[in-house]
């Protein structure tokens, strides 16, 4: 496709919203995100996570854009990304401007497009300066397994200057800092560094008769000579402790300065970066356009009941099975022209177990999965639409509503809200899931409606509408 994808992010510095092509924007971030004096393929293996953790907010899996900002992708500042504008770089990186801009660059080019996937859906990327030895397991990090971010050794970092370091706290400080008191007390009974002053024998009066120092034992009288003490009737009690720390970051996922060792060493922005991922692919990620707004969407769309289950049948003989069918039917052929993949859990009437609508969609995995039935009561005036989402599904929830509120302006339908549901359907399919009651068949003029051809193609428009508005996509043509 020749349109560009644009990102959106808000610029605090300058307090306006700016719309720039995705490519350009990986430009931007990456010389804020790694050391610019990295090999070229360890510039490229970050060029590859920033573009992936951006569509993955642009295009909602597992993340909503920046929620301090409303409306965007992300923002510039230290909630999101901290950067500079290229041409900003001049004054510190002087001579080397032009070397390092064509780097960033040949960075950008040589991945263009590319992403990191698994189960053909961009993944969270971390990335981190020095892992220290090892990366981390993510469930030790973020409380959650995942199966792509899992611990690999790494020695590559080992150059780092923060391979190993240190921090030195007086207990005053820690005082402060973990609000407590530590015990004043005297230690002249007890105390002692284990592996460095330890053994202390005392004699009835408390004074100290010998101690091993580093594993070697000395008298007293001679600690005391040689420290030059008052006395020897001493206790041993830490004003200082120092933590010593290996590596710089969290440790999840890509260690730069260990990729930039492996980029050294001869190995590809591929090699680095299926190392330190497991089990992902690096493709070409298909992005949405102008033309295509739901490119790489995935939706399953369930026609309720089917063969020998009817459903409701309306006053004039009109079937719920078949209702539900046409109107799934129209709804995939509009989504499908907007690039989206739709799948239907039955293209016939014919009855499919609800376990059997649950696995097909659960294998499938998609972005959304809709539900569509029509209503019925004894109350032959009942009329309208009312939806439902599983609880503390706020994605669903959102959708909902803007389904509700687009059915309501632009086809006049009774918004009878969304709400709560506890069906079988939403407890057990594993993505995010409405049920929407479409309409009344127990009121004729409402089943007329949803059996006119006409009427059902404006409907499926708005849904497809409604989704777009959902996503919040900003194209523009190239």
């Amino acid at each position: 496709m020749e349109d560009y994808f644009f990102v959106r992010y808000f610029d605090v510095e300058n307090n306006e919203r700016v719309d720039k092509p995705l490519e350009e924007v990986v430009k931007i971030l990456l010389p804020s995100q790694i050391n610019i004096d990295f090999h070229v393929e360890a510039l490229k293996a970050q060029a590859i996570i920033l573009r992936t953790n951006i569509i993955r907010k642009s295009i909602k899996l597992g993340g909503k854009g920046c929620d301090k900002h409303e409306g965007v992708d992300f923002c510039r500042s230290s909630h999101c990304y901290s950067f500079s504008y290229l041409e900003d770089y001049k004054d510190l990186w002087k001579d080397k401007y032009d070397e390092n801009i064509k780097k960033i660059e040949t960075a950008v080019k040589e991945t263009e497009g590319l992403a990191l996937t698994f189960n053909g859906k961009p993944i969270l990327a971390e990335y981190h300066e020095t892992c220290g030895g090892s990366t981390q397991n993510s469930e030790n990090v973020i409380k959650s397994n995942v199966v792509y971010l899992r611990k690999v050794l790494c020695e590559n970092c080992k150059y780092s200057a923060n391979w190993e370091s240190y921090k030195d706290f007086n207990l005053e400080d820690l005082e402060k800092i973990f609000n407590t008191t530590f015990s004043k007390e005297a230690l002249s009974d007890k105390g002692q560094i284990e592996g460095f002053l330890e053994g202390i024998e005392r004699d009835e009066n408390g004074r100290v008769l010998s101690i091993d120092v580093n594993g070697e034992k000395y008298e007293g009288n001679f600690i005391v000579e040689k420290l030059k003490l008052n006395s020897n009737k001493f206790s041993i009690h830490p004003l200082t402790i120092r933590f010593i720390t290996r590596g710089k970051g969290h440790g999840l996922g890509f260690c730069q300065y260990g990729g930039n060792q492996m980029a050294k060493e001869g190995k590809s922005f591929n090699d680095i970066l299926e190392y330190y991922y497991t089990g992902i692919k690096i493709d070409k990620y298909p992005l949405p356009c102008i033309k295509y707004p739901l490119y790489g969407k995935i939706i399953v769309i369930d026609p309720g009941h089917g063969g020998k289950d009817f459903g409701h049948v309306g006053n004039l003989g009109f079937k719920e099975k078949d209702i539900t069918l046409n109107i799934s039917k129209e709804i995939k052929e509009v989504l499908e022209n907007y690039g989206a993949k739709v799948y239907l859990t039955r293209e016939k009437d014919e009855e499919v177990l609800l376990i059997k609508r649950a696995e097909i969609t659960n294998n499938i995995k998609p972005d959304f999965f809709l539900s569509f039935h029509m209503d019925y009561t004894a109350n032959s005036e009942g009329k309208g639409c009312k939806i439902y989402y599983y609880r503390k599904d706020e994605e669903s929830k959102k959708l909902g509503t803007i389904f509700l509120d687009n059915l309501e302006k632009k086809l006049s339908v009774v918004n009878k809200n969304i709400r709560e549901g506890n069906f079988y359907l939403l407890k057990y399919i594993n993505v995010s899931s409405l049920i929407i009651e479409i309409g009344y068949l127990s009121n004729i003029e409402e089943e007329k409606r949803y059996m006119d051809e006409e009427y059902i193609k404006k409907l499926a428009n708005v849904i497809c509408e409604s989704f777009l508005e959902y996503y919040e996509y900003y194209f523009l043509c190239s």
